[in-house]
């Protein structure tokens, strides 16, 4: 691992501290689980975010377990369970815990966490997502949320303050995706492992310090030595979410003798390939880049045929040689479409190979998970 990613890693897990000192100083705290509830909006209302995405771990899924059912991603179990376990560092102090309302399994948690009297906000995002009320309503959405920080911190959303934080929000995608583009070279400077934990560092930072950081990566890199064996297999990740902590997949792979060099994932990066227009209602601007102009995530319908375009795209710009679908256990709906892309990508003579994941990671689990992927790397070298 490069020292960059180790310096990154001890900076953005000090996050929990700095918000805790800025809550004792008065600042409001926002926990969001998405890109659809913007960073944007809450730091230009004055409070500052935390993301909740992390996963990897056995005990979280299974803590909620007496409130929830067990056919539910762990991913969506592990949002309560880190906090019932008492492991999450921000919850018990967060003035505002704000839900991308996309699927009833983030529903069901929502409120079970809204039945254990925490401050839950709930932001509507409809899933059929090409029709225009759907549109309207997830504008209206996001103008109803600025709303309601601004009567969190009682300080007024400005287009100026707004304008300025998309600008940095801007930097930090402009900045990751000069560096996801020399992930397209035959043999990249920084691996996937590497470049998953960067995304993940950026939400935990401040984003002028976000920004000045991927920006000192890039320098450190655009002209470093290759990380892989020369003529490694090419390697998509995609799914529903690498969550943070959660790389277990993406190690085997690389370790393998893989060069993991793309993602293709609906939660725990950042779209750093779209910009927001800093031109017109700035608010809908935010709502257009999330709900249009990027890629539509799984639950959207009907999208599977859009998302096929844009894996297409990736396989071809970066010399895919093959894909690994990393789903989460009762993902049924991720489920039905790693059906069609095992046909699509067949008839492409594209290698597929579908993994799922409960966040069972004992020892007994990692013989068999390694085995099929290296097996999998193997087959295409």
């Amino acid at each position: 691992m490069s020292n960059w990613i180790k310096e990154l890693t001890n900076v953005s897990r000090n996050r929990p501290t700095e918000l805790r000192e800025a809550k004792d100083g008065g600042v409001k705290i926002v926990e969001h689980t998405g890109n659809f509830v913007p960073e944007e909006l809450i730091y230009a209302a004055g409070a500052k975010p935390y993301l909740m995405c992390r996963g990897g771990e056995p005990e979280p899924p299974e803590s909620p377990l007496a409130y929830l059912l067990r056919f539910m991603n762990p991913l969506a179990r592990s949002l309560a369970g880190y906090n019932m376990l008492g492991l999450d560092p921000v919850t018990p102090f967060a003035d505002m815990i704000a839900f991308q309302e996309t699927d009833c399994q983030v529903g069901r948690v929502s409120e079970l966490m809204e039945y254990q009297k925490l401050p839950v906000y709930k932001l509507g995002v409809p899933s059929d997502w090409k029709k225009t009320l759907s549109q309207q309503y997830y504008y209206r959405a996001l103008e109803k949320f600025k709303t309601s920080l601004e009567e969190l911190t009682v300080e007024k959303v400005t287009d100026e303050k707004l304008l300025d934080q998309i600008k940095l929000s801007n930097r930090i995608n402009k900045g990751l995706e000069k560096i996801n583009e020399l992930r397209k070279g035959d043999n990249p400077p920084v691996t996937g492992y590497e470049f998953m934990r960067l995304n993940h560092c950026t939400f935990h930072m401040e984003p002028d310090k976000a920004a000045e950081s991927v920006e000192a990566v890039y320098a450190e890199v655009k002209n470093g030595q290759g990380r892989y064996v020369q003529g490694a297999p090419r390697i998509l990740i995609a799914g529903h979410a690498v969550a943070i902590g959660d790389y277990a997949v993406i190690r085997i792979a690389e370790d393998s003798g893989a060069m993991v060099v793309s993602e293709m994932m609906d939660e725990g990066i950042r779209p750093f390939k779209w910009q927001i227009s800093t031109e017109g209602n700035l608010v809908e601007n935010i709502g257009k880049r999330n709900y249009l102009t990027k890629f539509p995530p799984n639950i959207f319908q009907p999208a599977w045929k859009d998302r096929f375009e844009h894996m297409k795209k990736l396989i071809e710009e970066y010399r895919i040689d093959g894909v690994i679908w990393y789903q989460l256990a009762f993902d049924e709906i991720y489920d039905m479409e790693a059906a069609c892309l095992a046909k699509w990508l067949g008839e492409m003579d594209v290698p597929f190979m579908k993994m799922e994941s409960s966040y069972e990671y004992s020892r007994e689990s990692m013989g068999p998970l390694e085995t099929r992927i290296e097996s999998f790397i193997h087959s295409i070298k």
